[in-house]
């Protein structure tokens, strides 16, 4: 409803002119749209590295992780490769609000190129709740797995039948294919130039495969101060995204090998922001849950001890993961569009790095990043 206001002493004839502006005005408000209101950002796309090495097969179940670290048994125990147990841990992290598992895979250098490495991603893909998450590669191309010119045609078939899952997760509605160790691979092939043609004739077999080519990742750290062209080279190779697998060094201060966990989480936001600074190409966050390799280390050998953080709690985490959110929030344009988050690890129980629900914290671990991702959402 308008009103029209009338002032006592006025003429007819002002009132009149008043009256019509009045209404004009009344008619352009009316026609006037409402201002935008902001958008909310999509919902953050993370998904958390997941390492097979609790086979029993490997090596990696310690005496000392199993007797000193008791606290980091998952709760269906340490062995888990069976297809029950996948299907469980499947529940667990989609339970959560994890989008993917990135299966740490794995090709032998040696002429047998089966490995119980790989159990985990073969167990997943027979699960019948399987569609509740997506899943890719990180392919672990270092010492033993290196990958070079003789195996590129087999790995490179191995890739694309994987790549045509139904679930595989796609950037751009391309596969995403990621490289732990993109030095490596140079080195393998030669020269970035070599690179380049390797991934060329990938990504030509994946569109002959009916696929739209390969999104494919490397893992690196921002560039080095004796190398600042690093990163630029890595888009000269063909890369189309940057991301980590972990960052467990980056800001420690002092020889002292037990570092506070916030040194971890700032050492971090200054990674982010490097990237957002100095990458040509889109930037992956990553989150280093954890980082305390003593249960694979020698005890009676301190000077070999890695730097760890023992002090990381759920609410650490959860605010860790939540870091990471406004980072992908306000860097908008430095990240790709599905809004990845990739979180280290699902299972590295023994280094330190595990979201897994476990003996001593049950899913303290899984809740706290469920509510990073869900902020205001009980």
């Amino acid at each position: 409803m308008r009103t029209i206001i009338s002032f006592p002493g006025e003429s007819t004839q002002t009132m009149a002119r008043f009256t019509q502006a009045a209404l004009a005005v009344a008619l352009l408000l009316d026609a006037a749209p409402l201002p935008a209101q902001p958008t909310a950002p999509a919902k953050v796309c993370a998904g958390a590295y997941y390492f097979d090495g609790w086979t029993g097969k490997t090596g990696h179940l310690t005496r000392r992780l199993r007797e000193e670290f008791a606290d980091r048994k998952p709760v269906w125990g340490w062995r888990d490769d069976s297809l029950a147990l996948v299907e469980q841990q499947i529940d667990y992290a989609a339970d959560h609000d994890l989008a993917f598992f990135a299966f740490d895979w794995y090709w032998p250098e040696s002429a047998d190129k089966q490995t119980p490495l790989n159990t985990g991603l073969n167990l997943f893909l027979q699960a019948k709740n399987r569609q509740r998450l997506q899943f890719c590669l990180l392919v672990a191309n270092h010492g033993g797995f290196r990958i070079g010119p003789a195996d590129w045609d087999a790995v490179t078939d191995v890739w694309v039948r994987l790549f045509r899952e139904p679930t595989h997760l796609k950037l751009g509605g391309t596969p995403l294919l990621i490289f732990f160790a993109p030095r490596e691979l140079r080195q393998a092939f030669g020269s970035s130039e070599a690179v380049k043609a390797a991934f060329d004739r990938l990504d030509a077999k994946a569109r002959a495969g009916g696929l739209e080519g390969v999104c494919i990742a490397a893992c690196t750290a921002p560039a080095p101060a004796d190398n600042p062209d690093y990163l630029t080279e890595l888009k000269a190779e063909g890369y189309s995204c940057l991301t980590g697998y972990n960052y467990p060094r980056y800001l420690t201060k002092g020889p002292d090998k037990i570092q506070p966990f916030s040194r971890l989480i700032e050492g971090h936001e200054q990674i982010w922001n490097r990237f957002a600074a100095d990458s040509p190409l889109p930037y992956i966050p990553v989150v280093t849950t954890g980082w305390d390799k003593r249960p694979w280390e020698d005890p009676a050998s301190p000077a070999t001890q890695a730097v760890y953080y023992p002090d990381r709690t759920p609410v650490q985490v959860a605010d860790f993961v939540a870091r990471a959110v406004r980072w992908l929030n306000t860097h908008p344009d430095k990240t790709t569009q599905e809004r990845i988050l990739l979180l280290y690890a699902w299972n590295e129980n023994g280094e330190g790095g595990y979201l897994t629900p476990t003996k001593g914290y049950g899913d303290a671990y899984l809740k706290a990043v469920s509510e990073a991702l869900n902020p205001g959402v009980k």
